[in-house]
């Protein structure tokens, strides 16, 4: 009975019907966008402009996206090999704010790509989707695209990366950080290949762009330490996105990209702990469209899909020209090994499964129709529903270009290939039995234990972070007995940690003098979690307000920022002597007054104005203010037993972060109810989510729990269904959530949050 469940819930019917209001980038259905020029001849326009050094954007009417209409919007062709003016079908980058402020569910840009290197029409939105397990990058679906109302064909719909996507996934509060674009115009002599070609930043601007409103001192510097100064790797650049993307482009022979002839297309996000973050992109040309490998920055000899499947995993380790790939591996044998454990991973959950095929086979199910319909397609229908098993189709005539391989034929190989490499079938040690001390309080210390069976003569190490938005560090674990791991060399590795933060993130690593594993294997980009313990008391933070300029005043008639406490019980309680702060490591940083009551059912207000001479026995004035960036507030005990705490991010002014329900839920940005019920306000922001907001770990789960985060400040409901369609769990959830397992058979389930299904496996 499951297995036929399971077909019908992988390859049942999907509506092709565009929807007015649906998630923009839903893999489930295809959009309809639908531009309107005033002139006839739009086309020559668009053609002249991109011909222009400057490429300016011609200004459509209006655009019509899934029935939604906006006004005066930028449009322009994009694209190097993929734009042609002899092609009917060109891409396209539609800018909705070019004229004014205006956005479809946050978006403002959107790029649109024209399929013209993959007859089989799923290259793109495919290795995008599969790439989310791993990695912070765009999503892609499909799109109908329209211009005064005659059908252009059927694009692959790309989320643009844009300074409010790098500030959503890369650790940075003001958004404002160093954004680089490694994709020159290869035909100017520019090559991105981040080869370091001296101190002036004159010499680089040919190769790269600089999408931020500065950042060429950074990217030199970058460029410097990465080519000069190897030692110091670990402080510029955030290796393990790194590693992911060197085993994406090799194991999904993606080579149009810094793997491959050209050294291009990617991204350097630079974070708030001054590492630069590689964001792949541009993957229309994956699993061996692209078929040309190179020396260096740019030429080479297009290879066959048989030689492009026995790409060497190491490929350009001793390449000079490629120092993001040879400098990360010289001389450090646990990158190496890293890397390799990031292909396995990635082999074993998507390829070795058939998830890339049986999802391929949902895409092409789902645009068929409008395949046929596409007249201005570069290949034929019988070639679409061919190339995703075999090969032998001409390319489309652009750099690199060879017959296109049949994608299930080219990772058939790939698969047999590295079957035979000592690397890849290399012994690991196993990794079991983790656990973490129970009920730790803020500031205490607490201890992580694993078991490691087999060789671990290189060591074992755990990788932590004690606030999402720092990187992680690695530490020894230790199997000597003095660490809480029993006796010494009995296999259980132990290390202490202070808590000194609500939570802490971390990964085990473990590794012999062949290969190493992760737990989880996703690491870094999934993890394990403690929580600080938490007492159970009936006075809950409930509220509060970051940028107060017209909503409330204080006792001295001023906007200041403000805590909102709620007591949940029917009686009266006093909370004199307990502390409130802002800061983990120093929770007495604000004594509470004796005697401070707290009504039954009632409310109390603290100011957060840095400013105790306002105080009076009705009035409370705490030593510090609430930052708008974002940051922590965290109520504790006299004894420092943390009672609860909230970590909100960059605040709006004059709107509330609440919990809803009231006092016991979640908390959600929305209009403030200042000293009352929070379920009277309303949400402030759309139930849109993009797929890298929610993340579910681990998956399999085979512990006793699993942890729902969700990196949005929105208050939704969490249903989780079973495989017969059957509600068995609901919550509200709008950061994390931690949800018991144990009782649950082993199966698949369905977790929907907002617009998001994931599925997850439980064993």
């Amino acid at each position: 009975m499951l297995k036929k469940i399971l077909l019908f819930l992988f390859l049942g019917p999907l509506s092709i019907k565009a929807v007015s209001g649906q998630d923009f980038y839903d893999s489930s259905r295809i959009q309809e966008i639908r531009l309107y020029f005033s002139q006839p001849n739009w086309r020559t326009i668009l053609n002249t402009n991109a011909a222009a050094a400057a490429e300016p954007y011609a200004i459509a009417r209006k655009v019509v996206i899934n029935g939604v209409t906006f006004d005066s919007v930028g449009a322009k062709f994009k694209g190097n090999s993929s734009f042609k003016t002899a092609n009917k079908k060109n891409p396209f980058h539609i800018e909705l704010d070019n004229v004014k402020e205006q956005n479809y569910q946050g978006y403002k840009d959107i790029k649109l790509s024209n399929v013209f290197a993959d007859p089989s029409f799923v290259r793109e939105a495919l290795s995008y989707e599969l790439m989310q397990s791993y990695a912070d990058l765009p999503r892609a679906n499909f799109a109908n695209v329209y211009v005064n109302d005659t059908l252009q064909g059927l694009y692959t719909n790309t989320e643009a990366v844009t300074k409010s996507f790098g500030k959503r996934r890369f650790f940075s509060e003001s958004g404002n950080n160093t954004f680089v674009k490694g994709n020159a115009p290869l035909m100017q002599g520019g090559s991105p290949s981040l080869v370091y070609v001296g101190l002036d930043s004159t010499a680089y601007q040919k190769s790269y762009e600089i999408n931020s409103t500065y950042g060429w001192k950074e990217l030199v510097h970058f460029i410097d330490t990465l080519n000069n100064k190897p030692a110091e790797i670990e402080k510029i650049l955030d290796v393990d996105r790194a590693l992911w993307m060197h085993a994406f482009n090799i194991l999904f022979v993606n080579l149009d990209s810094y793997t491959g002839g050209f050294t291009q297309n990617y991204y350097l996000w630079r974070d708030d702990n001054r590492r630069f973050c590689p964001i792949i992109w541009d993957l229309n040309m994956s699993f061996g469209s692209f078929t040309n490998i190179g020396a260096g920055g740019g030429g080479g000899t297009p290879t066959d899909s048989l030689t492009l499947a026995k790409l060497n995993p190491f490929t350009h380790e001793a390449n000079a020209a490629k120092p993001l790939i040879s400098k990360l591996f010289a001389n450090n044998p646990r990158f190496k090994k890293m890397y390799i454990a990031h292909i396995r991973t990635m082999v074993k959950e998507a390829f070795k499964t058939g998830k890339y095929l049986t999802r391929a086979l949902q895409m092409q199910q789902l645009i068929d129709a409008s395949v046929q319909s596409d007249v201005n397609k570069f290949y034929t229908y019988a070639q679409f529903k061919s190339n995703l098993y075999i090969g032998g189709v001409g390319g489309a005539g652009g750099p690199g270009q060879g017959n296109v391989a049949g994608i299930v034929s080219l990772m058939t190989n790939k698969m047999k290939y590295l079957d035979t490499l000592a690397v890849m079938t290399a012994a690991t040690p196993i990794i079991s039995n983790i656990t973490s001390t129970s009920n730790a309080k803020l500031n205490d210390s607490v201890w992580i234990t694993a078991k490691i069976a087999g060789n671990v003569a290189n060591g074992v190490l755990l990788g932590y972070r004690q606030k999402s938005t720092d990187a992680f560090k690695r530490v020894a674990l230790f199997d000597d007995g003095l660490h809480k791991d029993g006796a010494a060399n009995d296999g259980v590795f132990g290390v202490g940690l202070k808590l000194t933060h609500p939570t802490i993130d971390y990964y085990i690593w473990a590794e012999n003098d062949n290969a190493g594993i992760f737990s989880p294997e996703r690491a870094e980009h999934e993890f394990h979690r403690i929580n600080a313990f938490v007492s159970s008391e009936d006075v809950v933070i409930n509220e509060l307000m970051a940028s107060n300029t017209k909503t409330a005043t204080d006792n001295n008639g001023q906007f200041d920022d403000w805590i909102e406490l709620h007591n949940k019980s029917a009686a009266a309680v006093n909370i004199g002597g307990y502390y409130i702060s802002d800061d983990a490591v120093n929770l007495n940083k604000w004594k509470i007054p004796a005697n401070t009551i707290v009504p039954a059912n009632g409310y109390l207000i603290i100011w957060a104005d840095e400013d105790s001479s306002q105080n009076t026995a009705t009035h409370l004035h705490a030593n510090f203010k609430l930052s708008g960036s974002g940051e922590a507030v965290l109520l504790s005990k006299g004894d420092l037993t943390l009672v609860d705490n909230v970590t909100f991010g960059v605040q709006k002014a004059d709107i509330g972060f609440a919990r809803r329900p009231n006092g016991t839920g979640n908390f959600a940005i929305q209009t403030p109810t200042f000293n009352a019920n929070n379920n009277s306000g309303t949400n402030a922001l759309a139930d849109v989510l993009a797929e890298n907001d929610v993340k579910i770990f681990p998956n399999p789960v085979h512990t006793e729990g699993v942890t729902v985060q969700l990196n949005a400040s929105k208050n939704l409901d969490l249903k989780v269904f079973n495989t017969l369609g059957q509600l068995i769990f609901k919550n509200v959830i709008t950061d994390e959530l931690r949800i018991d397992t144990r009782t649950w058979q082993a199966g698949l389930y369905i977790f929907k949050i907002g617009n998001i299904n994931k599925k997850i496996v439980v064993n």
